[in-house]
């Protein structure tokens, strides 16, 4: 059994109140369990507690995303002919049958996409090349619209199709628990992206909910990482820390706390244009991602590869 490794961060006016007034221990034992027992079921477990949250209707999915299709369809024999018209005539005409019907399927997915945040996923794991073979999408770039949809519609069939174990459906269907002692969430998953996928719908749940806000605000939940690979040259890094729960002893989170902000995004830029030396970035960060406040890392954009933690059991102390 694996559990994959989370560390819940509360906004700073929330934490600071509680600092001031000694009571981040009940914050951590009692609030918090309680704020989550009010979008989901909590239930105790030898000194954690497990958070068990109603299951979305996966054939309600199934149902919305079916419609979707026939009506893409049908969009994307619109496109065809509109671009088959180009290339005979040298003309670009859209009907108002296409442009409505394209505003409905953009409509759908983004309903679909707000619904199931899990789906979105698709968009990063698959390319535009990779997808074009797969549906035989025929792309010009004088002939844009509608092509945004196509694309991401067989972006996501394709993706359910091939990566099924991802859970993006239904993807609060895992088990985990809360530990009050670490503030750590951990998410028994073999399934990395299973598991942030879970967290992910998590926190929305919990930010969602005016009940759960009025007892912690909002809440991020960062994976716990072992390490960072920096095994490439970078010209330039970035990277976003959170607010910090504990007492960290370094003024670079003083400005956080003066002005209550709940993040920091920084980027490192090499001396005209130079190449940054990787060892004391990945010190640096590597500190902050294992206690939980590295929100993201990326190179130009591209993420830079780190491994969350995993752990074979879990106690009190995890």
């Amino acid at each position: 059994m694996s559990y994959i490794v989370f560390k819940l961060n509360v906004q700073p006016n929330i934490l600071l109140n509680y600092k001031e007034n000694n009571e981040i221990k009940y914050l951590l034992s009692r609030v918090i369990p309680h704020a989550f027992q009010s979008v989901l079921q909590v239930k105790e477990y030898n000194g954690l507690y497990e958070l068990i949250p109603e299951q979305n209707d996966e054939q309600d999915f199934h149902n919305l995303f079916k419609d979707l299709e026939n009506d893409t369809v049908q969009l994307f024999n619109l496109y065809k002919q509109v671009l088959l018209n180009y290339k005979n005539k040298n003309e670009i005409h859209y009907s108002e049958e296409f442009l409505t019907l394209n505003e409905t399927c953009m409509s759908t997915r983004r309903s679909l996409e707000s619904k199931f945040p899990g789906i979105i996923k698709a968009y990063e794991v698959i390319s535009d090349e990779r997808v074009d073979q797969s549906a035989k999408i025929e792309a010009e770039s004088k002939v844009g619209t509608g092509i945004t949809h196509l694309r991401k519609f067989y972006k996501i069939k394709l993706y359910l199709e091939k990566h099924k174990e991802d859970n993006v459906i239904n993807s609060l269907n895992l088990k985990s628990y809360y530990n009050p002692n670490t503030e750590h969430i951990l998410v028994e998953s073999t399934s990395e992206i299973a598991a942030l996928n879970y967290i992910s719908a998590l926190v929305k749940l919990v930010n969602n909910s005016n009940s759960a806000n009025r007892h912690i605000g909002k809440i991020n939940i960062n994976p716990i990482y072992e390490s960072i690979s920096l095994e490439g040259e970078y010209s330039e890094i970035s990277y976003v820390i959170v607010y910090p729960n504990g007492n960290p002893p370094l003024d670079r989170f003083n400005i956080l706390k003066e002005a209550e902000a709940k993040e920091v995004e920084s980027k490192l830029l090499g001396a005209d244009g130079k190449l940054l030396k990787n060892e004391p970035i990945k010190k640096f960060l590597e500190n902050e991602a294992k206690q939980g406040y590295l929100k993201s890392v990326t190179s130009k954009g591209k993420n830079i590869l780190k491994k969350i933690r995993v752990l074979k059991k879990i106690d009190e102390t995890s």
